[in-house]
C-alpha cells in the first residue's frame, strides 16, 4: 500500500521520466506578487480524487484542496483535523465528533453524512477506487446524528487511524454520488473544505490554487498556486534557475549537487518514508535455493550503491522497513536484525553451499534510462564477481511496469516504494502477503504461506510491546529467509527560490503549500 509520497501504491523512482515538457515562463517568486507560487512537479497529476489519482502529483494538490478527518502530527500520531475528537467503543470500532460550522467551498454545510460517505464510495466496486485496498477492514460507515461518524471495522486495525489521515478526503455527497467514475476529473472537479479551492484544472496546462477565505483552519501564507509538470529533471532545474519556477520537490537526492549550487535557490533535504531493495523470486530457478540468495545478499555494494543513487542524502537500509516507521515502532531501541554486510568471500561460501557452486546466468529485465538501469548495472557487476551473471534485457518504461506488474518473468528485480503512514502493516502485506503475489500486487519476491497471513492478520490488531515483538519477528524471518535485499533510503528534496520559505516540513506533512510562505510573513 503506498502513497504518493505518499503512496506506495506507486513504485515511485522505479522510473525516471525522460521526456520534456516545459512551460510557459509566468510570474513567480521574483515578480511583484509575492504571495504567489509557482510550484512544479515531475509529473502531471491525473485526479483530484484519491481514488482515481494516489500517486504523489495528484495527492499533493488533494490534500491542499480536501481536508480529512484525521491528520498526523510531526511524529506520525494521529491527530484532529474534521474530527476534533474521537473513540473506540470497541476494538474494533470508532466514533468521529465533526467540527462544528464547516463549509465546502461553494457555500454549502459539511454533514456527517458526507464524511460517512466520503469513505464509505471507496468500498463500492462501481468507484473502483485505488484507495481500496487502505480499507479492506472497513465492514460499514454511518452517520450517527448530525454530527457523529461510525466505522465499523472487520476485526481491529492499528493502522486505521493512519491510512485515514491519507485517504479519507472528505467530499460532498451528493456531487460524489452524482460522479462515481469521474470526480475529480478535468469536466467535473471536486470541492472541498480545504485551505485551497480549484481554480483551474487542466491535464495539459497546469492547475491553479486560490486560497479559501472561509477555511475554517489557519489561513495559509500564499494567495495563490500555480502548478505545472515538467517531466525532464534537468529542465525542471533550469526552470527554478531561471526563476520560471518557485519551488519544486522533484529534484532527486542523486542530483543534489547540482541543486545545492544554484545561485538564489534554498535547497532542503528530510527523510523518506521510502525503501530501495532488491526482489528475488523464490519460486524461480536459482533463487529458489537460499544460498543462492543470502549469497547475492553479501555481494551487493550497498554502501557504493547508497553513495551513488543518493547523493549523500540518504542512508543503507538494513530491513524492508522505510527509516520512519522503524523509528516510530523502536525509538531508540532497535533490534539488531540479520545484515549482510558486503563480503565477497562470505558470498563465495555461501553460493559453495547451494545447488550452483559455480554460478549461474540469469535475464533481468529493467526499464531503459531508469533509476532501476543505473542499479542493475552496479549490482550486475558486484554480482559477476562471484559467478552470477546477469544479462541485462532493457525495455521501454511502460512495457517493462506492464510486465513487472503482471509478475511475469520476475527474477532479480530492483524497486522503490515510497509509503504514507508510520505503520508497518502498510509495508508488509507488500512484501509477504500471498494476495500481494498476485498480478498488480507489489510482492515480486512470491515470498508468503497461510501462516504468514494469519500473522499479518494479527499484527493489523496488536499494539504495544506485543506489536513491536510480532514485527521484530517478521522482519527477522525476511532477513533470514532473503526474499528481499534492502539496499537504501533515500531523502526527501525541496527547493525554493529566495522570496519563500518553507517551515514544518517533515515525512508526516505532505501539505507543501500550507507550509510554505513568502519570506517575512
Amino acid at each position: 500500500m503506498k502513497t504518493p509520497t505518499i503512496r506506495a501504491a506507486v513504485v515511485a523512482l522505479l522510473l525516471l521520466p525522460v521526456a520534456a515538457c516545459a512551460g510557459s515562463p509566468q510570474k513567480g517568486g521574483s515578480g511583484p506578487e509575492r504571495d504567489t507560487l509557482v510550484w512544479a512537479s515531475s509529473a502531471a497529476p491525473n485526479s483530484l480524487d484519491i481514488a482515481h489519482g494516489f500517486n504523489n502529483a495528484s495527492t499533493t494538490i488533494q490534500l491542499a484542496v480536501l481536508d480529512t478527518m484525521v491528520t498526523l502530527d510531526a511524529k506520525g500520531t494521529p491527530a484532529p483535523a474534521l474530527a476534533t475528537s474521537w473513540t473506540q467503543p470497541t476494538p474494533d470500532s470508532y466514533e468521529f465528533t465533526l467540527r462544528k460550522a464547516v463549509t465546502f467551498t461553494d457555500g454549502s454545510p459539511l454533514t456527517a453524512d458526507d464524511a460517512a460517505y466520503s469513505l464509505s464510495r471507496h468500498l463500492d466496486p462501481a468507484v473502483a477506487s485505488q484507495a481500496a485496498s487502505y480499507f479492506t477492514t472497513v465492514k460499514k460507515v454511518e452517520a450517527v446524528g448530525t454530527d457523529r461518524v461510525r466505522v465499523t471495522l472487520t476485526r481491529p486495525n492499528t493502522a486505521f487511524l493512519s491510512v485515514a489521515a491519507i485517504a479519507w478526503q472528505v467530499v460532498p455527497r451528493k456531487l460524489a454520488e452524482a460522479h462515481p467514475g469521474d470526480l475529480g476529473s478535468p469536466e467535473v472537479g471536486t470541492i472541498g473544505t480545504g485551505p485551497f479551492k480549484v481554480a483551474k484544472f487542466s491535464l495539459t496546462s497546469g492547475t491553479v490554487l486560490e486560497r479559501n477565505e472561509s477555511y475554517w483552519g489557519p489561513k495559509p501564507a500564499l494567495r495563490r498556486v500555480e502548478i505545472k509538470a515538467i517531466s525532464d529533471a534537468e529542465t525542471l532545474r533550469m526552470a527554478v534557475r531561471s526563476g520560471e519556477v518557485d519551488a519544486t520537490d522533484g529534484l532527486n537526492a542523486r542530483d543534489a549537487r547540482k541543486w545545492t549550487g544554484l545561485s538564489g535557490v534554498t535547497t532542503s533535504f528530510y527523510p523518506g518514508n521510502n525503501i530501495a531493495y532488491l526482489a528475488l523470486a523464490v519460486g524461480n530457478g536459482p533463487l529458489k535455493d537460499v544460498h543462492v540468495r543470502r549469497a547475492i545478499a553479501h555481494a551487493v555494494d550497498r554502501e557504493a550503491l547508497t553513495t551513488l543513487m543518493t547523493g549523500g542524502h540518504g542512508t543503507i537500509a538494513r530491513t524492508v522497513l522505510p527509516m520512519p516507521q522503524m523509528t516510530a515502532l523502536y525509538g531508540d531501541n532497535m533490534p539488531k536484525f540479520p545484515d549482510y554486510s558486503f563480503d565477497l568471500a562470505a558470498a563465495k561460501a555461501e553460493l559453495a553451499k547451494s545447488a550452483y557452486p559455480d554460478g549461474f546466468t540469469m535475464a533481468v529485465p529493467y526499464a531503459s534510462g531508469s533509476d532501476g538501469a543505473t542499479v542493475m548495472q552496479a549490482v550486475a557487476a558486484d554480482l559477476a564477481k562471484i559467478g552470477i551473471r546477469l544479462t541485462m534485457e532493457p525495455s521501454p518504461g511502460d512495457k517493462y511496469m506492464a510486465t513487472l506488474m503482471d509478475h511475469r518473468g520476475l527474477g532479480v528485480q530492483y524497486v522503490n516504494l515510497s509509503y504514507g503512514t508510520p505503520e508497518p502493516v502498510e509495508v508488509l502485506p507488500d512484501m509477504i502477503s500471498r494476495a500481494a503475489a498476485e498480478p498488480q500486487g507489489f510482492n515480486f519476491s512470491g515470498y508468503g504461506s497461510a501462516e504468514l497471513d494469519a500473522r499479518l492478520d494479527a499484527l493489523a490488531g496488536a499494539t504495544g510491546q506485543e506489536r513491536q515483538d510480532q514485527v521484530t519477528a517478521l522482519l527477522t524471518e525476511i532477513g533470514e529467509q532473503v526474499p528481499y535485499v534492502p539496499l537504501f533510503h533515500m531523502d526527501n528534496g525541496i527547493a525554493l527560490r529566495d522570496g519563500f520559505t518553507a517551515t514544518g516540513l517533515s515525512v508526516w506533512n505532505p501539505n507543501f503549500f500550507a507550509v510554505i510562505r513568502p519570506a517575512g510573513k
